[in-house]
Parts: structure tokens; C-alpha cells; sequence
């Protein structure tokens, strides 16, 4: 393969990266115009890195239809340590951006392309750090390596949930994202869901004859934010603060002179460690009956988007140890961290003994229309990645 490890160690890093957001992979659901959508292309190029590194390497998903995930061993079926390493491998649409998006420009010290951050990036500093004769090192010693491409983590982490249920397991996992080369132990989880609420339409010119969908959407969405900071004066304030609320869409009506019928929102409640999920939704439901029962609307619906549990890994743990020694062997500062976000470690730290989150460049390059990643912290990102891989046997 054109990735295939020649030259020194920076250029080869950066000649990968190049090849990987050259590969559009934009999320099918979030394609508009003449985009390149899903990850088919990009599973088979890391599908074969993995395989000319020596991985045994498995398609799981939805592969007749281009998008699946790549799941890669490296070591003996009954090893006594697993790792493993995990990268989502779809990006946001392209609208907006500036130049070509799929193709990798450098500018001073940074590296622009759409994913250079999130998560091409990662993806490239860990890719770039199996070693054959690291890995085999690993085996010899009794460590199991599976390194996990992740498909569809930008709307609702589907990938991370179907390799899980096709029985992805290790010891330890790193989820590979943009932290500034901290090691995150510890986020948030998701609640997303879309919401509707039904009156009855009538002429604007007599509103009483109508039941306004709009309106009681704001007596929903009051309600919804007084729930929240209920469940914030019932918790104590960790290292992740407390439960917050976003409505990021609202629609509803169809003409200023229409009473409106319909009303719907999107909304991002954000789970800390304490709560319940599935206790969020029921109270939410049971205010929703409770408006329909007063009157105030005709009929309610609601469709979870995404769920996701919060997680936290020890900063005692091993792995966390492990990987902070790996940092002070680059030379990159041990730093811990918690954040807001999700990722896949959500998923993950359901079956898996250890979570972290890692990887080079920043978040808030993130889906922005100007993505880029410090050529310093991905060779950085890519140094502790290896070393923490040599700390296996």
C-alpha cells in the first residue's frame, strides 16, 4: 500500500495521514450535495495496513453496502492481556470548508483536511505506531493486540454498539480522539432524542379554536429544563459538573395565520455518573401524560436518537499508568482529563476492564470549517502511542 512504512518516521506519518483524508468518508446521514459518502473506502485501506502489519483483520457490518467496520487481532487467541485500540472512521460534511477538503495541505506547523483532526488524525498516530516487531513482541509475552475501525460514531455511535455486540472485548482500550494528549478517564454520557407534541390546527384569526402545538412545546421545553436542574440539586458535583440540556432544533407550524398543529425538537441531555437513563426518560414521559391529561396537547412522541451511558476509568488504574508513563517517554506532559463530549469509551467501558480516551490535536478543531491538526502533536500522539505499545510485554 502507498502507507506502507518507508523514509523517517515524520514524513511516513504525515505521507499516511495525507492518504487517509484523501479518502472521503463522510457519514451517510450527514452528506448534503455531491458528497463522497460512507466509509467503505477508508475500512478497506485500514483493513489492509492492518493486514500487510500482520493482522488478522475481520469486515463487520453492513459490508455489501459500503459501510462496515474493521476488526484487527495481533497475538494468541487465549491471551492473558488484551489491548485494544479503537477509531471511528467517518467524518462531518464537508459545506463551507475552505480549499479541498480531501486533500491534506500544510500551512507553518498545521496539516488542513476535513477529519486531519477528528479522527483521521488518531487514526494515523496509531496506525503509524504498530510495529510488526512490537506486536510480535506483545504476543510472545502473552498480550493480545485488536485495533477496531469504527464506522457511523458521528450519529449515534452505531459502529462502537456493533462491534460490541460482535463480541469486541479487551482489558484495556484506548478510544482514539483529539484530546490535546491528555489522557481522559472520565465523560459524560448522551441522551438525545426528538420530541413531538400535537394540537389542533384552526384559522389564526380565532385562536381559541384551535389547540397551539407551539405553545404547549414551551410549557414542554420549561418543563424539561426545570427537570434538569431538579436532577443537578439531587447530585453531588464531581469531576464532570452536572446533568446540562441543549434544544438544538425546534419546528413546528405552517403558516402565521394557522393555529399549529405540530411541534418538534431536538434535544441533547448530557448524563453524569449517579443518574439513570432510562429514569430520565420515564419522568419525561410522565410529564408528557400529564400535559395531554390537563389538555394542553392532544399527543406526544418521543424517539430516542442516541443513548449512552457515562464512564470513568480510576486515574489509579493501569492503564491510565500506563499510558501517563508512555507520555514522560515522549517527552509530552502526563496530564489527566475529564470532558463534556462523548465518544465511543461510552460504549466501550460497558465491556471492556479499562477505558481512556487519547490522541493528538484539539477538540475544538472538530468539525469546523477550517480542521487542522499540529504536525507536532500527531508525531507526539504517535511517540506515546508506541511506547505504551512497548510497555505490553
Amino acid at each position: 500500500m502507498n502507507g506502507s512504512r518507508s523514509g523517517n518516521d515524520s514524513e511516513g506519518l504525515r505521507r499516511l495521514l495525507k492518504e487517509l483524508v484523501g479518502i472521503p468518508s463522510v457519514n451517510r446521514k450527514l452528506v448534503r450535495g455531491g458528497e463522497a459518502a460512507g466509509e467503505g473506502r477508508l475500512a478497506e485501506y485500514v483493513g489492509g495496513f492492518l493486514e500487510e502489519t500482520g493482522f488478522q483483520v475481520e469486515r463487520i457490518g453492513n459490508v455489501d453496502g459500503g459501510a462496515y467496520n474493521i476488526v484487527a487481532t495481533f497475538g494468541p487467541a487465549d491471551a492473558a492481556r488484551v489491548i485494544l485500540f479503537e477509531a471511528h472512521m467517518d467524518t462531518v460534511g464537508v459545506a463551507g470548508m475552505r480549499g479541498d477538503p480531501f486533500r491534506l495541505r500544510q500551512e507553518g506547523g498545521r496539516l488542513y483536511g476535513r477529519g486531519a483532526c477528528d479522527d483521521k488524525g488518531p487514526l494515523a498516530a496509531a496506525l503509524w505506531a504498530l510495529r510488526k516487531s512490537d506486536l510480535e513482541k506483545c504476543a510472545a509475552s502473552g498480550t493480545r493486540v485488536v485495533f477496531a475501525g469504527a464506522r457511523a460514531e458521528e450519529t449515534g455511535n452505531e459502529g462502537a454498539a456493533e462491534l460490541v455486540a460482535a463480541g469486541v472485548r479487551a482489558d484495556e482500550a484506548i478510544i482514539l480522539e483529539p484530546t490535546d494528549l491528555a489522557v481522559v478517564y472520565s465523560h459524560k454520557g448522551a441522551f438525545w432524542y426528538r420530541l413531538e407534541v400535537t394540537g389542533r390546527a384552526a384559522h389564526g384569526s380565532d385562536p381559541s379554536a384551535g389547540l397551539s402545538a407551539v405553545r404547549a412545546m414551551r410549557r414542554v421545553m420549561d418543563a424539561l429544563d426545570e427537570m434538569t436542574a431538579a436532577a443537578s440539586a439531587g447530585l453531588t458535583q464531581g469531576a464532570l459538573g452536572f446533568p446540562t440540556i441543549n434544544i438544538g432544533v425546534i419546528e413546528g407550524g405552517d403558516a402565521l395565520n394557522i393555529v399549529p398543529q405540530r411541534c418538534r425538537i431536538e434535544v441533547d441531555r448530557r448524563v453524569v455518573p449517579g443518574e439513570d437513563v432510562d429514569a430520565v426518560q420515564k419522568e419525561i414521559h410522565r410529564k408528557l401524560e400529564e400535559f395531554r391529561e390537563e389538555g394542553l396537547l392532544e399527543t406526544w412522541s418521543l424517539e430516542v436518537l442516541k443513548q449512552g451511558a457515562p464512564f470513568t476509568t480510576s486515574p489509579q488504574s493501569m492503564l491510565v499508568k500506563r499510558l501517563q508513563a508512555a507520555c514522560l517517554g515522549a517527552g509530552v506532559e502526563p496530564r489527566l482529563d475529564t470532558v463534556s463530549w462523548y465518544s465511543d469509551a461510552g460504549v466501550f467501558s460497558e465491556v471492556c476492564g479499562e477505558v481512556v480516551v487519547f490522541g493528538p490535536g484539539s477538540i475544538a478543531q472538530a468539525h469546523t470549517a477550517d480542521e487542522y491538526i499540529e504536525e507536532e502533536s500527531l508525531y507526539a500522539g504517535y511517540e506515546v502511542l508506541r511506547n505504551y505499545l512497548r510497555n505490553g510485554y
